[in-house]
């Protein structure tokens, strides 16, 4: 049995310029679109995903104050953020072992919240960003590549959008 531990520390970088003062970051939920099933042989009606059919993702990161650096991470476009961070893992033998995981998101930037100014507490400020591409790499294998613009939905090397992706072609 493994059982995953602690964030031990993280790295956030926006456009390869890594952003200080960044406390914490929200990672992206998936949740498909849905329709309601309803008709003969069904009792009552089906809430049903839609293949194919994410809703919006949004990618959110909390900073501690605004800084020269920082402040980059609101002009507006498209932006390539890079998450690293390294968790403690632990081994049927109770063995604790670092785990590097990289999490990948192309995004567009959608809103800057810079936070308040008060004596003697820090401004947590957020940045959010639409998300457009999102990949996970944990210890060095990919495990989730999300690509809405390619069509791309893709967990442990499976692709459950390449059936779709051949029957338009």
């Amino acid at each position: 049995m493994i059982m995953s531990g602690s964030v031990i520390a993280h790295r956030f970088f926006d456009n390869d310029a890594e952003i200080a003062d960044n406390v914490s970051c929200q990672l992206p939920s998936l949740e498909f679109g849905s329709s309601e099933v309803k008709g003969a042989g069904i009792l009552g009606s089906v809430d049903m995903p839609s293949s194919g059919q994410l809703n919006s993702m949004t990618f959110s990161a909390t900073m501690r104050s605004i800084n020269k650096g920082a402040i980059n991470v609101s002009t507006p476009g498209v932006h390539n953020i890079e998450l690293r961070f390294s968790k403690d893992q632990f081994t049927s033998g109770g063995q604790s072992v670092p785990i590097g995981t990289k999490i990948f998101v192309r995004g567009v930037f959608k809103k800057f919240d810079p936070g308040k100014v008060e004596d003697g507490a820090t401004m947590d400020g957020t940045i959010e960003y639409e998300v457009l591409r999102y990949r996970i790499v944990i210890d060095g294998e990919e495990v989730l590549l999300i690509d809405k613009v390619n069509y791309i939905y893709k967990v442990n090397g499976i692709d459950y959008m390449a059936k779709i992706k051949a029957a338009l072609n």
